[in-house]
């Protein structure tokens, strides 16, 4: 890229970055635009709660723009949309409400119209303000700066450090560097893994941040109230004393002999229970109910209406079996049927209404007492005692709004703790990616530095090595790596004062890559070959002198 492409191409980032900025200032800073997070529910369904509106002023408004103003009554901004105006100024209503504002704002008084909605933008607004999450987004914004940091500008800062230690021994220049540069290379190649592994957790800790930012902090719930009805039925009548009945009554349970019995009376008391039940009111009556073999059924008779009084009401009615059998007798005449089996049930009919936990309800009625109406009895279709004990349950549905709480290994997690679980990881691997960073790039910064660091488990420093018979010299270091790898072998390291010798030595070669010292890049010099011991005849070929004065055993 030239000089005059390049000077193109930054000065139309810079007029972008401007434009937006001009577009999107705030006008809390001096700029004109207005950002709402909107709150209730007056401009639903177009907003929820959470939504981010964006404004800009407008010469003119005309009804139908959506627009917002600070209200005086309410000490708060206000954005409803235009329905008319008058000489007084604008008339504004939210689209879920039906009444106008009594404000009426003038044009110089309207912040802005809506040209922009960001779904749960305000929600992330208010997010990116807390204390919590502005500390690793402070985190985000310096590792980006000190990842675009130029590179020219350290590896010059360390050429000039080594050109003013070129003159001191290697141990003396090694004591010489940084305490970071004089990291071991094995180290710094870990702390470049490290990096690597950082930035990755960095990277999905930053999108989870954007994604937890995203959702709502609440959710609706839809929680189901249960209210209860217990009904206890009893009957009771006067008897012919005697064998069947020696006590001269009938009671609950028992057949009723239609012969014997008379002023047979039905009862049911029913109670109201359930949480937080208020303003129990309404009544219930007991209905006889005759009903057919062929399905053809009839009110025999209603008893009076029971008022509820503290959540318990006891209703009765007579039931007269003489006229039940006329009523069937009847029936039977009208089709032309001489009788058949048929069923008495006295039948709940309720009016019990309330709230409870301030929701109002109205109670389901409760099942009937059967009889089977027969010749000469009325016997109960079923005899134990639960069959006169009946239960109902009312279920009452209430949206509430409660946190959002995520499901973390089975575990129910309020989105509140998600949210810093995970913006204590993203801090943690910035801090992580930029000590690793710092490690593994602090250094000498040149050729032989980042092949040491890049391929540091496969280098081997040493003081001096003979070279084989023929010396090949390769075009670039990563060409010496890869020759290494196909003789499976290690890379002898020799750092000289003026350069660094990097060698795979072979039965028959020695393939070499040198990399000059910084005077001499500086000054245009050829690459110096590295000393090398003479052929000692007495010791076998491809023997290496280790620093500590061992011997490395054959390369090939």
């Amino acid at each position: 890229m030239n000089a005059a492409s390049r000077v193109a191409g930054i000065s139309a980032v810079i007029a972008l970055v401007l434009t937006t900025v001009w577009l999107f200032w705030p006008a809390e800073l001096g700029g004109g635009t207005t950002y709402v997070s909107t709150h209730g529910t007056s401009m639903e369904p177009e907003f929820t709660t959470g939504d981010l509106a964006v404004l800009s002023p407008a010469e003119t408004y005309a009804v139908g723009d959506v627009v917002a103003y600070y209200s005086n009554d309410l000490e708060t901004i206000v954005m409803h949309r235009i329905v008319s105006g008058d000489a007084d100024g604008f008339v504004t209503q939210g689209d879920n409400n039906d009444w106008l504002d009594e404000e009426r704002p003038t044009a110089d008084e309207i912040l802005g119209r809506l040209f922009l909605r960001i779904p749960q933008g305000g929600e992330v607004l208010d997010a990116l303000r807390s204390p919590g999450l502005s500390l690793p987004m402070a985190g985000v914004v310096l590792a980006l700066l000190g990842a675009t940091a130029r590179r020219p500008r350290a590896r010059r800062h360390l050429r000039a450090l080594r050109g003013r230690v070129s003159g001191l021994s290697l141990s003396d220049r090694v004591r010489s560097l940084p305490v970071a540069a004089r990291a071991s290379t094995p180290t710094r190649a870990r702390a470049r893994q490290v990096a690597l592994g950082a930035g990755a957790v960095t990277i999905l800790a930053a999108v989870g941040c954007g994604v937890l930012l995203a959702l709502p902090p609440t959710q609706t719930d839809t929680r189901t109230l249960q209210v209860h009805q217990q009904g206890e039925f009893a009957y009771t009548g006067e008897a012919e004393p005697g064998t069947t009945y020696p006590d001269g009554t009938v009671a609950t349970g028992e057949t009723v002999w239609t012969s014997l019995v008379r002023n047979l009376t039905v009862s049911l008391t029913s109670t109201v229970t359930g949480p937080d039940l208020a303003g129990l009111g309404g009544g219930m009556r007991l209905d006889v109910v005759v009903t057919a073999a062929d399905g053809w059924s009839a009110v025999l008779t209603s008893g009076g209406v029971a008022a509820l009084q503290g959540g318990t009401a006891t209703a009765s009615v007579a039931v007269d079996t003489d006229e039940a059998e006329e009523l069937l007798t009847r029936h039977y005449d009208e089709i032309g049927v001489t009788g058949g089996s048929a069923t008495l049930t006295v039948t709940p009919v309720t009016d019990l209404t309330g709230t409870v936990e301030g929701i109002a309800f109205a109670a389901d009625p409760l099942p009937g007492l059967v009889f089977a109406l027969e010749d000469m009895s009325l016997r109960p279709a079923a005899t134990e005692a639960a069959a006169f004990a009946t239960t109902v349950r009312t279920e009452v549905q209430t949206d509430e709004v409660v946190p959002r709480s995520l499901t973390v290994l089975g575990v129910s997690v309020p989105i509140g703790a998600v949210r810093t679980a995970v913006g204590a990881a993203l801090l943690a691997a910035l801090v992580t990616l930029g000590a690793a960073a710092w490690v593994g790039r602090v250094g000498r910064g040149d050729v032989a530095d980042s092949f040491l660091v890049r391929h540091a488990d496969r280098i081997l420093p040493v003081s001096s090595f003979s070279p084989g018979p023929t010396v090949i010299d390769v075009s670039d270091a990563e060409s010496l790596h890869r020759v290494a790898e196909r003789f499976d072998t290690v890379v002898l390291h020799h750092a000289g004062p003026d350069e660094d010798v990097f060698a795979v030595r072979d039965l028959d070669a020695t393939y070499r890559f040198v990399v000059p010292g910084a005077s001499d890049r500086r000054r245009g010099r050829p690459p110096v070959p590295p000393s090398v011991v003479p052929p000692d005849t007495t010791a076998p070929v491809g023997k290496a002198v280790m620093p500590d004065g061992a011997l490395w055993g054959r390369v090939a």
